[in-house]
This record gives C-alpha cells, structure tokens and sequence, in this order.
C-alpha cells in the first residue's frame, strides 16, 4: 500500500474507530467537523485518497458508505489431493479433506492443488520422497516444466516434460531411471512449488 500524509492518517484512524464503535461509517459533514475543515470538497478528496490507496472501501449507493476492507490473509490453504509418482506411473487417486497451508506468493496464482511426492526420480530437481509439491492447475506447459502427466488410462507421474521427433518425452531427474516416450500425454498441471519434508 502506498504512504498516508498526517491528514489521511488521522481521517482514516477516525473513519476506523468510528466503524469499530457504531458499525457504520460517518457522514462526511462529521468528518469535517471533526478535524475543522471548512469545505467538503477537501474531505472527498481525502477520502478518494484512502480508497485509492486501499486503506478504505467506498459503497456510492449509500451515504454512510466507507468500510474497511477485509484484510488478506498471508497464507493460502491448498488441497492435497493424493500422491504422485517420482518412479513408474501409479494410478490416480484423489482424497479429500486435507490441505496444505503455505505463504502467499507471486508464483501461487490461479487453480492449484497439492500431491505428496513418492519415490525418487526428481531428485535432482530438488523434489525427494514425501516432499509436497505444489500445482498449478493446467493442460499445457512448456518444454522443461516439471509436469503432472497422466498416461497408460489414469496412471499418473511427475516428470519434466520435452517435445521430441513427433513425441512427448517424459523425463526423470535422476540418471537411473529412463524417460518414458508416449504419442499423447494428459498435463494436469505444472509443478510451481516444492515444500520439503525435512521429518
């Protein structure tokens, strides 16, 4: 949010008290009564300020129309659905119920869910045995992008994904496992966070 001069601080702590004591917001005559201005115009445009600015939400329909807007939470909670396979495709389950908490961040935008990790061909992408990685929901992605891929019906697994002669190629991040070719290949997301199970 952008700063406050001493006025907007001291009007928007007024507007705040006042909303906290009667459960609606003062009309603009009370506000300028309260700090000696003489014009209203000069209170619209302190008011205009702090909902520009984000501190203060206005509603035109009514006359006592300022409220506070609701703070947002740092914090999203993602749903983990189930595991995915680092290793040979598993099939698909998905179990409801729990989430995962983790901070906000530019990169936590749009549909996502989480999985827990298991195996270990992604190792050298950082992603181990019961790490939860996060995914942003989606049906494509580029060459490169650690990918939810869904082959052989409904069998998933966590590869990097590359275009290859015609092909999708599948491929580990671990020299011991090979990468799996296929003609079609299902995205159901691409991987945007990984949180580490350091247990």
């Amino acid at each position: 949010m952008n700063t406050l001069t001493k006025r907007q601080k001291e009007i928007l702590d007024f507007v705040s008290e006042y909303i906290k004591e009667y459960g609606y917001s003062p009309y603009y005559e009370e506000i300028s009564q309260k700090f000696g201005l003489s014009a209203l115009s000069t209170v619209h445009e302190h008011i205009t300020e702090l909902v520009d600015k984000g501190y203060l939400k206005k509603d035109e329909h009514k006359e006592r129309g300022l409220y506070l807007p609701k703070k947002r939470s740092q914090y999203l909670e993602i749903p983990l659905v189930g595991e995915i396979a680092c290793g040979q495709p598993i099939e698909v389950f998905e179990e409801r119920g729990e989430f995962v908490k983790v901070a906000r961040e530019q990169s936590l935008r749009g549909n996502m869910y989480a999985l827990k990790a298991k195996g270990d061909s992604m190792i050298n992408e950082g992603i181990f045995n019961d790490d939860i990685i996060i995914v942003k929901k989606q049906e494509s992605a580029d060459d490169g992008d650690t990918v939810v891929a869904i082959v052989d019906d409904n069998k998933a697994t966590l590869k990097k994904l590359y275009h290859e002669n015609g092909k999708i190629k599948l491929q580990p991040a671990n020299p011991s496992f090979k990468a799996i070719y296929k003609k079609e290949v299902e995205i159901r997301g691409v991987v945007v966070k990984i949180i580490r199970n350091l247990k």
